[in-house]
């Protein structure tokens, strides 16, 4: 049994951060009912696709249900108001202007349903002045300092290889989801809960963010590195990469034990503490790149292991998803699917069951509005314009 069974979500966002919410969801077990335009979710023409399939949109909607409705139809809002009466969440990254005409707005859906959680994933916060301006996960992290900080140092400025602020959206809407479903049991009324990108985003700086507001001097990119602590980033071996992290003081002399270095060739420079080996980064990096120069990735991990120094070897994402720890846990799951199977990743609150895969266009239409429908006939196939949505 899922943690969240009996709980069911309408999922009107597209391509990524609100997809993603949805996921997290269906993977704890609520009943996930996506809907979409007769044209389908954007994000089914991303690539790449195997046997005809968006393993983006696979990615992000494994477990749900698919429905098809045009909300610009009478039947499409008739179908709509039914799945509304049943549901107990509503995700959605509409623009305000859309919603509006859409009859979507928060405080409408509440009016016709008090006791549902609605989370909305805004670009900017739909009460500010940039409300109706576009925002994507690129000028998210472009504009939130993330790509300032993120490359080599005097490199140019980079954007994080995985869309971060997208996937903070999107984790931080299905926390307003659950945060909302447990203030309903106390109070019995639903409520509106906005989730704006750029904020989301913003929270990821961190301590970051906290030390450039104290002090006013911006951060600079330290690559794999740490901007306060020593030594602690990816270092070349002979046949690859090692990231170490000394984060504590305790590990320091573990790390010359493991890698046979002298503390006498620092000289009269006492190392035992963080602040010195920051001070001093460069020639504690320099000692240990030079230490592992002659060995493999194998080789410095397992001297490592022994010690119990804070590692792991840079693996690329194909060898990450065969570790022995994701194959023991089963992270990576075959997910049967009629026109060919694929495999994706499975998320860690997950009981086990078997992955659904993402439904085909409209796939579940005549099922599920046969459950609150009993007159249905048949899916709505009017055209409408899909450009009404958040593409986050």
């Amino acid at each position: 049994m899922g943690l969240l069974d009996g709980i069911r979500v309408l999922d009107l966002s597209r391509v990524l951060a609100g997809p993603y919410a949805g996921q997290l969801l269906a993977d704890m077990g609520a009943d996930v009912i996506k809907i979409e335009p007769p044209e389908g979710d954007p994000a089914r023409g991303i690539g790449p696709h195997v046997d005809g399939r968006s393993l983006y949109f696979s990615a992000l909607n494994s477990n749900k249900r698919g429905v098809v409705l045009d909300l610009m139809t009478a039947a499409g809002q008739e179908a709509f108001e039914a799945l509304l009466a049943e549901a107990d969440i509503l995700l959605e990254n509409l623009r305000p202007a859309a919603a509006r005409r859409l009859g979507l707005e928060p405080a409408s859906l509440l009016e016709r349903r008090p006791e549902l959680v609605v989370v909305s994933i805004s670009g900017y916060a739909r009460d500010s002045v940039l409300a109706e301006v576009p925002a994507l996960d690129l000028t998210a992290q472009a504009e939130t300092g993330i790509m300032s900080v993120t490359g080599e140092p005097e490199g140019v400025p980079v954007r994080a290889g995985v869309p971060v602020g997208d996937l903070a959206a999107g984790m931080w809407a299905a926390m307003a989801a659950l945060a909302g479903t447990v203030d309903r049991l106390r109070t019995g009324r639903g409520r509106a809960i906005e989730v704006p990108l750029v904020d989301a985003t913003l929270t990821l700086t961190s301590y970051v963010a906290t030390a450039a507001a104290h002090t006013g001097v911006d951060p600079v990119p330290v690559g794999s590195g740490h901007h306060s602590v020593a030594p602690y980033r990816a270092y070349p071996c002979a046949d690859g990469w090692v990231a170490i992290a000394v984060i504590g003081d305790r590990f320091w002399p573990a790390l010359l034990s493991a890698l046979d270095i002298d503390a006498a060739a620092f000289g009269e420079v006492d190392l035992a503490r963080n602040v010195a080996r920051h001070e001093h980064r460069q020639v504690v990096d320099d000692a240990v790149v030079t230490a592992l120069s002659h060995l493999t990735v194998q080789e410095a991990c397992a001297r490592l292991a022994v010690r119990a120094v804070p590692h792991a070897p840079v693996n690329g994402m194909v060898d990450a998803l065969v570790t022995p720890y994701v194959a023991e846990r089963g992270v990576v799951a075959e997910v049967a699917a009629p026109e060919g199977s694929y495999r994706t990743v499975r998320g860690p609150l997950n009981d086990g069951r078997p992955l659904r895969p993402a439904p085909a266009l409209g796939a579940h239409t005549t099922e599920v509005l046969r459950e609150v429908l009993a007159s249905y006939n048949g899916p709505s196939t009017e055209g409408r314009d899909a450009t009404d949505h958040q593409e986050q």
